[in-house]
């Protein structure tokens, strides 16, 4: 989970890269992502909580000039003073002895709660950020099932993690690759919308998507996990398109339902809302991120979050192709 939690968003650093025009687009300049009027030492915030689970380490650090190189030593923050205050109780948190920009909670951490307000403040050198997060209710997977592409049928029903210790072991849970169409049905809750990570579990197992377009570099540019654009599903329903899985094996669908300030942060930005990964909606293709820090940039978003295993089974062990 916390790995999948990095992949999908380390916005501190990205935030970082766009300033000195590390982005995704090779055709943007530096600074261009956020503009001139983000100048340099502007607080950025990387604070993710979910539901269920303890206060998390979070990351402060700095814009820096375009044309300097991204490390700990010239963007992490140093020495801050950060506090996270829910319902009249506070909890302070410490500077990690070796990274700059890495903040631990306290000890025995308390989880975090749903439908609860949690008030972020952080002080660095006369600059205050303050922000403040409303997490989800608490998030499940009600039912997973396979649907026949042409009737929208049942074809298969899966075995979820409250059901099974072993959702990998169980055949309900085996699926040939393009073959009907996955959907995960839930009860929607007060969220403002939803992101999606999938994550290969196998190192080191073969392609089971092959085609005759892709070329060597092709294959070489695929990740082992994906995350999704933001988007809605007031029907409580996900479709997983099948070009968002690529390796056979054992796979993890995390359905994250998220709060308004990660909605917006994802929504709006290139590196997550439109250009790059899969789903989204329509129109969403946005130049400047929406950030919900006062004083700063970056985002302190929460999630409720569930999970689903699957085996990607080839229609034919021919059609694999070796990842190393």
């Amino acid at each position: 989970m916390e790995q999948d939690m990095k992949d999908l968003l380390r916005v501190g650093w990205l935030v970082a890269l766009v300033m000195v025009g590390s982005s995704c687009s090779t055709e943007r300049k530096a600074g261009e992502l956020f503009g001139s009027d983000l100048d340099e030492g502007r607080l950025v915030v990387d604070a993710l909580l979910l539901v269920d689970r303890p206060l998390p380490d979070l990351l402060v650090s700095q814009t820096i000039a375009p044309g300097q190189p991204v490390t700990d030593r010239n963007s992490g923050v140093a020495g801050a003073s950060v506090v996270i205050e829910s319902g009249g109780s506070t909890y302070v948190y410490t500077n990690d002895a070796q990274t700059r920009a890495l903040y631990h909670p306290p000890a025995n951490a308390p989880v975090v709660m749903p439908s609860t307000r949690y008030n972020l403040r952080i002080s660095a050198d006369g600059r205050v950020a303050t922000a403040t997060t409303l997490t989800p209710d608490r998030f499940a997977i009600r039912e997973a099932v396979l649907l026949d592409e042409q009737t929208l049928g049942v074809m298969q029903t899966f075995v979820t993690p409250s059901e099974t210790d072993d959702v990998f072991g169980v055949p309900e849970n085996q699926v040939i690759y393009q073959d009907g169409l996955l959907e995960a049905r839930f009860n929607p809750g007060q969220a403002a919308g939803y992101q999606v990570g999938v994550l290969s579990l196998d190192e080191g197992s073969p392609f089971v998507l092959t085609a005759d377009f892709l070329e060597e570099d092709d294959y070489a540019d695929f990740k082992r996990n994906s995350s999704s654009p933001a988007f809605v599903s007031p029907n409580g329903t996900l479709r997983l398109p099948w070009f968002a899985i690529v390796f056979a094996g054992r796979h993890t669908l995390r359905i994250f339902a998220v709060d308004e300030n990660w909605f917006d942060f994802i929504r709006t930005s290139p590196e997550f809302g439109g250009e790059g990964g899969f789903g989204g909606n329509a129109g969403d293709n946005f130049k400047f991120p929406q950030f919900h820090v006062d004083g700063g940039i970056g985002v302190f978003g929460s999630a409720s979050v569930d999970s689903l295993g699957f085996v990607v089974l080839p229609r034919d062990p021919t059609d694999l192709r070796p990842s190393n």
